[in-house]
C-alpha cells in the first residue's frame, strides 16, 4: 500500500538533495564550487546533520556510526586536497 503524501515528501527530499549536491553534475561545477561542496560534506557529516533525522526515522540502518562518519570525512578531505 502506498500513501501518496509520503511519496511526495520523499520525492521532495530527493529533489532538494540533488539541488544541493548532484554527483552526476559535480564535474561540471567550477573548481571553487567543487571545493565548497566538499567542505559542505565535511561539515554536515562532522556535525551529524546527515543523513537527515527525517530519513533515518524511516530508515534507521542509514544512521552513520562514528567510523562511517570518519570514512566519509576522510574521503571528502582527500577529494578536497586533490582539487588544490
Amino acid at each position: 500500500m502506498n500513501i501518496q503524501p509520503v511519496g511526495w515528501w520523499i520525492a521532495h527530499h530527493i529533489e532538494e538533495g540533488k539541488r544541493e549536491f548532484n554527483f552526476s553534475e559535480f564535474a561540471t561545477y567550477s573548481l571553487k564550487k567543487q571545493k565548497h561542496k566538499m567542505e559542505e560534506i565535511i561539515e554536515v557529516v562532522n556535525e551529524d546533520e546527515m543523513p537527515l533525522d527525517s530519513y533515518t526515522f524511516m530508515h534507521p540502518k542509514a544512521k552513520l556510526n562514528t567510523q562511517q562518519r570518519e570514512e566519509i570525512i576522510n574521503w571528502a578531505k582527500s577529494g578536497f586536497y586533490k582539487l588544490q
